[in-house]
């Protein structure tokens, strides 16, 4: 093309440019319908901000986008003086627009700072509506102070957290440095995060930016101790491969970690006001699915990819989030995406069993009764007049009793009250009434 034409074309030219760059780096790899990929570290506050998103996650193979925005910033930077006032505009206003518009492509945490001589604003009254609400989890970032087991006020709202389901997402533990040096207090901060976690078993608690530990062999090693302890710790990748360290970093161990710990590691990408553009997003890609020499979303150290198998792909992208995040699961199945619901080794016991009963009128041919499950379950009753049946764990998110087990029941309408309950011990009782009907006796 001459310099004439091109310059008559402008702003077209260049577009047409970005978007065949943006098409060849697809074929290198994956293609955006090969597998979904949930981004659960974003910080988006605005509806155009949601739109960009989208727009963005369409170009670089992106599904969903959590944001983690809502009751994150303070205007003096002083977690003392904050207000939880702006969460609760989010349900009625922002997830509205994104489930009308955006087919809920964009879910949402409700951020917040501790503050030390209080601990966390919520109530435990607030964190049981949150999941109602429409929330996904909840955000912490201890304000300039570390999250110590001995600040007030957390350990309730901690354990409501554990008790709904809402797991800690992108859980923030203060900073190691920044560019004017170290900050010496932070293997402190590391310390004493897990021991929040460890007073928390039931709780699931995703650190940010991999512990801050992602970062170097060093670090790794530590982490798989933290790993091999306490099941109930995972970490998200959000800007970790920005911050690895070349001369203390072996791009083949870090291979071999994630393939080992796939289990417990989340892709994230920390941008903010849906910044990072698709090609930031496919260089993060490469980085994670191909050899190819890059330097990741934020532009970091250039270095080898990681060339991650498809199913340690498949963890890091959404397998962990669905079994992890409420909603996830549920928003990719609408969009005819086939999520497993036993993923290898891992089940989705860390969500409590939501349980479902599927209405069922019996006239002559008996059939079997049924409903949905949130997660694999340990136990599952059947309560019907009195009489407690052990129901069935089919392991695909459906549970059945079958029909032969209530067969002497008579002519009626009962009551079905189904229990489940999973290996964390989190209990759900269907919300339903009145399901089964008998129109004659079998």
């Amino acid at each position: 093309m001459n310099a004439t034409l091109r310059n008559l074309l402008g702003p077209a030219y260049l577009t047409l440019l970005l978007t065949h760059a943006l098409q060849a780096d697809q074929q290198m790899i994956f293609p955006p319908s090969a597998m979904p990929r949930v981004d659960m570290h974003t910080h988006m506050d605005a509806k155009v901000q949601y739109e960009n998103a989208v727009k963005a996650m369409d170009q670089w193979g992106g599904t969903i986008s959590i944001s983690l925005a809502g009751l994150f910033w303070v205007k003096d930077n002083d977690g003392n003086n904050a207000s939880p006032a702006s969460v609760r505009k989010i349900p009625s206003d922002d997830m509205v627009f994104v489930k009308e518009k955006l087919n809920d492509r964009i879910l949402f945490c409700p951020g917040a700072f501790t503050i030390p001589s209080a601990g966390i604003w919520w109530s435990v009254d607030e964190i049981k509506t949150f999941k109602e609400q429409g929330f996904v989890g909840l955000k912490l970032w201890p304000h300039g102070k570390i999250l110590s087991s001995k600040i007030p006020m957390i350990h309730e709202q901690l354990d409501e957290a554990g008790r709904q389901g809402m797991p800690l997402v992108a859980f923030h533990t203060g900073d190691p440095g920044d560019a004017k040096g170290d900050n010496k207090e932070f293997p402190k901060y590391e310390d004493d995060s897990i021991e929040v976690a460890k007073a928390h078993p039931q709780t699931t608690f995703i650190f940010a930016h991999g512990l801050f530990m992602l970062q170097s062999d060093k670090g790794m090693e530590k982490l798989a101790g933290i790993f091999d302890k306490y099941p109930n710790v995972f970490v998200d990748v959000a800007f970790t491969h920005n911050a690895r360290q070349p001369a203390n970093y072996t791009v083949s161990k870090a291979r071999e970690f994630y393939i080992k710990y796939q289990d417990r590691i989340l892709f994230g990408s920390d941008v903010f006001g849906a910044g990072g553009g698709a090609q930031g997003f496919l260089n993060e890609r490469k980085l994670l699915e191909t050899k190819e020499v890059t330097d990741g979303l934020h532009g970091g150290p250039k270095m080898e990819g990681l060339n991650l198998p498809d199913p340690v792909l498949n963890h890091l992208y959404y397998w962990n989030a669905a079994r992890l995040i409420p909603r996830v699961r549920q928003v990719l199945e609408a969009s005819k995406f086939k999520i497993g619901f036993e993923l290898g080794s891992c089940k989705f016991d860390r969500l409590p069993p939501d349980v479902t009963v599927n209405p069922l009128t019996v006239k002559g041919q008996p059939a079997d009764l049924t409903g949905t499950l949130g997660s694999v379950t340990e136990s599952l009753t059947v309560d019907i007049a009195g009489k407690i049946y052990q129901g069935v764990d089919n392991h695909d998110g459906t549970w059945k009793l079958p029909a032969e087990k209530f067969a002497d029941l008579s002519a009626g309408t009962y009551n079905v009250k189904v229990t489940a309950k999973n290996s964390l011990g989190l209990v759900r009782n269907d919300a339903s009434t009145n399901e089964l009907k008998i129109i004659t006796a079998h």
